[in-house]
């Protein structure tokens, strides 16, 4: 059976590939944030082009004033029309510069029979709908970052120096679904260990996550296992040429389980909007407190760990801690030769992935009641309940055919994951094993409940699956 939702989420998917490629200076949809509000859009759309077609033999009072009825035999094209017009707008309003790319998939589903008029004009209308709703959403604020010199704060990577600051305003977007209530506005994250103490080192947690990541996250020397490595690039997807961003990867991990479950389009229609409406909410929170937190990343926290290192350093003797020459594995400049690897231009607290991933996966094990919501426990301690959806996926950083920063061809790898807890937990971890991230920023080793990403996300995925995008 053909699955409008899948082909439609495919060109989504190549849209962010060549968004995030040398092909384009800049791009419509950069960096993560603004393609997980891309996709939540694109998705919302389809799931209501779907859902508003109604057979016109359905009983009075089972859909809304906006809802279209058909007869029952033209129903089956009519959605697949409604679903293309409305995936199609919102692709071309999104990605104006892909327009050619946007218009050659609807020219594929044309070509395969005439699309359903109704249909049609009704997948049109959802789009032009969806839009106006997030219009004046906050998404387009420039508000710049002026950055702090003190001590535990984020600057930016000495190694890129003119990389800039990505997404400082992006925690005022408006939700999608979480916290739309009024008075309410973020979900609420401890700060970090060490979080404004004259000497951070004080806090054992803090100290603890800092001598993990300065041997296990460094360049040359680490601790890390060849397998560690892999699971670190495996993940990435920082914005790479010609990979794009987590919500691509977390969307082709999706398309996986979905396929595995042997869903069809109406099945899709629900999941892939609510996991992307979660992690749009997911990185409105966790940019929100990124620059409330504004922690420095390991690159600093570790070259200026010492009260004598850094812009405000006071004169020592000798070192007490740091090490002036510590640079990290790098997030992975792929597809990029001689391009160095690199920190994200965001602050640390709390990791981006972990957060997206978090979210994504929660709905995938709450969707249609499936499973009660995962806990932390679930994550820190790899409580396995039986209950997870497992899977096998090709990451596109190691497809075969990506090379590294140096030129070099990586091997493909197929990865298996038992269930969605585990992969919750190395998705969050990949991070630190990049050194990029300290560990508390997916979460705590001690399982504190409101410290890092991965208890953000899981909530905000338990909230979006609860409240989430009511059916008629």
């Amino acid at each position: 059976m053909w699955d409008p939702i899948l082909f439609w989420n495919d060109v989504l998917l190549e849209a962010n590939r060549r968004d995030h490629s040398d092909a384009f200076s800049s791009g419509d949809q950069r960096g993560p944030t603004a393609t997980s509000r891309a996709f939540a859009i694109v998705h919302l759309a389809m799931h209501d082009a779907w859902f508003g077609l109604h057979s016109a033999a359905d009983v009075p009072g089972t859909y809304t004033r906006e809802a279209l009825k058909v007869t029952a035999a033209a129903l089956p094209d009519a959605r697949n029309a409604s679903v293309s017009a409305a995936a199609h707008d919102t692709l071309v309003a999104l990605y104006p510069k892909l327009k050619a790319l946007v218009d050659a998939a609807q020219a594929t589903v044309a070509a395969n029979g005439p699309l359903n008029a109704a249909g049609l004009a009704f997948g049109a209308k959802v789009a032009t709908e969806m839009l106006r709703l997030r219009d004046n959403d906050g998404s387009t604020a420039a508000t710049p970052h002026v950055p702090s010199n003190a001590k535990g704060h984020h600057r930016v990577d000495p190694a890129n120096p003119t990389q800039g600051y990505l997404g400082p305003a992006w925690g005022r977007v408006k939700h999608f679904v979480v916290n739309t209530d009024p008075g309410l506005k973020h979900i609420h994250l401890a700060p970090p260990p060490g979080y404004g103490l004259p000497d951070m080192f004080a806090d054992d947690a803090y100290a603890q996550s800092y001598v993990d990541v300065l041997a296990r996250g460094r360049k040359t020397g680490s601790t890390r296992s060849p397998d560690e490595t892999t699971s670190a690039i495996f993940w990435a997807y920082d914005g790479a040429n010609e990979i794009g961003t987590p919500p691509r990867l977390y969307n082709q991990i999706l398309c996986e389980i979905s396929e595995n479950a042997g869903h069809g389009p109406e099945d899709n229609a629900l999941l892939f909007a609510l996991a992307n409406v979660a992690m749009a909410d997911a990185g409105i929170d966790a940019w929100h407190w990124k620059y409330h937190y504004d922690l420095w990343r390991p690159v600093l926290g570790i070259r200026e760990a010492d009260a004598s290192l850094g812009p405000v350093g006071t004169a020592a003797k000798t070192l007490k801690h740091g090490d002036p020459s510590w640079l990290p594995l790098g997030a992975p400049k792929s597809n990029q030769k001689s391009a160095p690897d690199f920190t994200p231009n965001f602050p640390a607290y709390p990791s981006g992935h972990a957060t997206f991933g978090a979210a994504m996966f929660q709905v995938v094990r709450m969707f249609k009641g499936a499973a009660p919501a995962l806990t932390l426990a679930n994550i820190v301690y790899a409580k396995r309940d039986d209950v997870g959806t497992g899977f096998e996926f090709v990451s596109d950083e190691l497809n075969g055919a990506t090379t590294d920063s140096a030129g070099v061809v990586r091997p493909r790898h197929r990865r298996r994951f038992d269930n969605i807890e585990w992969a919750i937990r190395e998705n969050s971890l990949s991070r630190v094993r990049l050194g990029v991230h300290w560990d508390f920023d997916g979460f705590a080793p001690t399982g504190t409940a409101d410290v890092g990403g991965v208890p953000l996300g899981l909530e905000i995925g338990r909230r979006v699956s609860m409240r989430g995008l009511l059916q008629v």
